[in-house]
């Protein structure tokens, strides 16, 4: 009878040991909201040929602008991996990218206005690698929106009409940035 005696008021004690008391000028701090800012990648190494979308993770190796001192020109090398995405038009294999301008400075190029710009693509890798070539007649264009000094980047879009073969391959939304190396 003691021991259910002792039972019993250690079980009406218990409580009381467990119990959080507050007061009402106690305010309760919300959980912080992440304000880290979320960075979007806008501007990525990509290019469409016909249906084919490439969106390029750089070969950082094989990727880069420097101007050429010998001809006067600006050479910009993209060469990178492309993954499928289902449900669009993205695809998978090697994408490589090579423009050559006479400038050394931002605007906008075009062969039809007599600039001095080739533009050479190429997808794919052994036996289907396939390559894409400008001749005099081609529709090329180059917007160049930065053009830092070297260590910073280079940066633009392009377009053009190539050919494959004897068949003309439309390309468009072509868009790049690249680290500036030192001159040649």
């Amino acid at each position: 009878m003691k021991i259910l005696k002792i039972a019993f008021i250690a079980l009406l004690v218990s409580p009381m040991l467990f119990t959080v008391s507050s007061c009402k000028d106690d305010t309760v701090e919300p959980t912080p909201k992440d304000t880290t800012p979320v960075i979007v990648n806008t501007i990525t190494n990509r290019f469409t040929i016909g249906f084919d979308q490439y969106d390029l993770v750089l070969d950082e190796n094989s990727s880069y602008g420097y101007y050429r001192n010998a001809d006067g020109l600006t050479v910009i090398s993209i060469v990178g991996t492309s993954t499928a995405v289902s449900g669009t038009p993205i695809v998978s294999g090697r994408g490589e990218v090579e423009i050559k301008i006479a400038t050394t400075k931002e605007g906008s190029f075009s062969q039809a206005n007599g600039d001095d710009l080739e533009i050479e693509i190429a997808t794919g890798e052994g036996i289907r690698r396939k390559e894409y070539s400008f001749d005099q007649n081609s529709n090329m264009k180059l917007n160049i929106t930065k053009y830092d000094s070297v260590g910073g980047f280079i940066q633009g879009t392009f377009s053009a009409v190539l050919k494959d073969g004897i068949n003309s391959r439309d390309v468009k939304k072509g868009e790049f940035k690249v680290e500036r190396s030192k001159d040649q």
